[in-house]
């Protein structure tokens, strides 16, 4: 057993190093609505048969009838050009990093995000808040047999697992005719090449602050001729982690999309990555549409699955 302790240290060590390691588009004018010509059956003026001159009535409409037209109030009301939205961007994934033959750490993330613009469905520009979760677990089965095969009756087993959580991140996204024209916001591709945003596009780049939420550390070593079990486990939370970004929000030339895709390539500070595809959703705005929104709570839907 004592030829075990220095094992067991190296796999604790580096079980350990992995485990601390997670810790406008611009709007177009309104066409101007022409004047009536003289004579036009639009509007008549008339005068009043005992002094003073009446307002424009509309033929065939007499004076002092009420117009069955919506007024400016009613009409701002529902307005579908320039009216309130709620902007989400939502994306999830899993992917995989091998530190050593063998030896598999694989993360999980979920992010979710989103603006109230109260004046303008069209300026998707500027801050979007909300939460970002990240679980990271670790495989080291095939690792730890190849490094114990010729020690005879013992099982040796890692069990490493980590989350973590940021519930009020934030990225800043700006259109080509606003983010910085010298910074780089290109996301890599699967050929060895790179993605550039649209000058139309949304794109953001920046970093964050993961803090751990939940974390366990288990090394047991098994003699299964003498029935002896020797293990080392630790709970608790790691270290906060960073989290780098670069986002691209695909371009709507029309303005009034109501889906757009997304890619987000993350970056870890352990220097794993990877590219999440993820959704823009567009959401009517207005009072009753913000209460609907607020009571489905999905951020506290996020916020309550992995506190």
């Amino acid at each position: 057993m004592k030829k075990l302790i220095p094992m067991l240290a190296f796999l604790l060590a580096a079980s350990i190093f992995v485990f601390t390691g997670c810790g406008n588009i611009p709007s177009k004018a309104p066409t101007p609505t022409p004047s009536p010509s003289p004579g036009s059956e639009q509007e008549e003026e008339t005068e009043k048969p005992e002094g003073g001159f009446s307002g424009p009535v509309k033929a065939g409409q007499e004076e002092g009838q009420p117009s069955d037209e919506p007024t400016p109030a009613e009409t701002d009301k529902r307005s579908t050009t320039y009216g309130p939205s709620i902007f989400i961007i939502e994306a999830s994934g899993s992917w995989e990093q091998e530190i050593e033959k063998g030896y598999r750490v694989n993360y999980e993330c979920e992010l979710y995000l989103d603006k109230i613009e109260p004046h303008n469905m069209h300026d998707d520009n500027g801050s979007y808040t909300g939460v970002f979760w990240l679980k990271l677990t670790v495989d080291a089965s095939e690792f730890i047999s190849q490094m114990t095969k010729n020690v005879p009756f013992m099982n040796f087993n890692l069990d490493v697992e980590a989350e973590g959580l940021n519930d009020s991140v934030t990225f800043y996204l700006r259109d080509g005719y606003t983010r910085d024209p010298t910074a780089s916001f290109d996301i890599p591709d699967e050929q060895g090449g790179s993605i550039k945003p649209d000058h139309n596009a949304l794109a953001g780049k920046g970093s964050f602050v993961v803090s751990p939420t939940y974390g366990n550390l288990d090394i047991q070593v098994v003699d299964t001729q003498k029935g002896i079990t020797m293990g080392q486990q630790q709970s608790g939370g790691g270290s906060d982690t960073e989290v780098s970004y670069v986002v691209h929000v695909a371009p709507d030339p029309t303005g009034d999309a109501t889906e757009r895709d997304v890619k987000i390539y993350i970056m870890l500070a352990d220097g794993s990555s990877t590219v999440l595809d993820g959704k823009w959703h567009r959401l009517p705005g207005y009072p009753e549409d913000l209460e609907k929104y607020y009571n489905s709570g999905k951020s506290r839907e996020i916020l309550e699955r992995h506190q």
